[in-house]
């Protein structure tokens, strides 16, 4: 929702509800601005054009992204980077050019969709270890 709808959703922050907004690659400075200001939460860029699902590969837009919102907020809101995520090396590329936190959705549920029922949580765990290790990786480094 845009904040010029939000009313409501805002009233919850006042309830102790953060509000987390959507911002994209091209979201002009004066927007970000305006919704960094009413966001309570973090700010979630989102890493693609178009729709979530598995994507192949880092978009250099998306870095770019990161490190401008990162550069204009001066670090006092986290983003959190979302849709299209779906390797642990996403998740570095992220996290390395100054995301806050990796949202990763679709790659659990396709791995959901492939792994016979009896293997799932195995693999959820492992995959979850696996995007964690890069975070650590990168946070260790700095």
């Amino acid at each position: 929702m845009s904040i010029e709808e939000s009313k409501e959703y805002l009233d919850a922050a006042k309830r102790n509800t953060d509000t987390i907004f959507l911002i994209s690659p091209n979201t002009t400075k004066d927007r970000i601005n305006k919704i960094a200001k009413v966001t309570t939460g973090f700010l979630y860029l989102v890493a693609v054009f178009g729709t979530t699902g598995v994507k192949t590969g880092v978009k250099n837009y998306t870095i770019k992204a990161i490190k401008s919102v990162k550069k204009q907020t001066k670090g006092k809101i986290p983003i959190g980077v979302g849709f299209g995520v779906s390797t642990p090396a996403d998740v570095k590329k992220f996290v390395t050019a100054g995301a806050d936190a990796v949202i990763v959705g679709s790659a659990f549920l396709k791995l959901m969709e492939t792994t016979p029922q009896s293997k799932i949580e195995k693999k959820i765990e492992l995959f979850t270890r696996s995007l964690k290790k890069e975070t650590l990786n990168v946070t260790q480094k700095s």
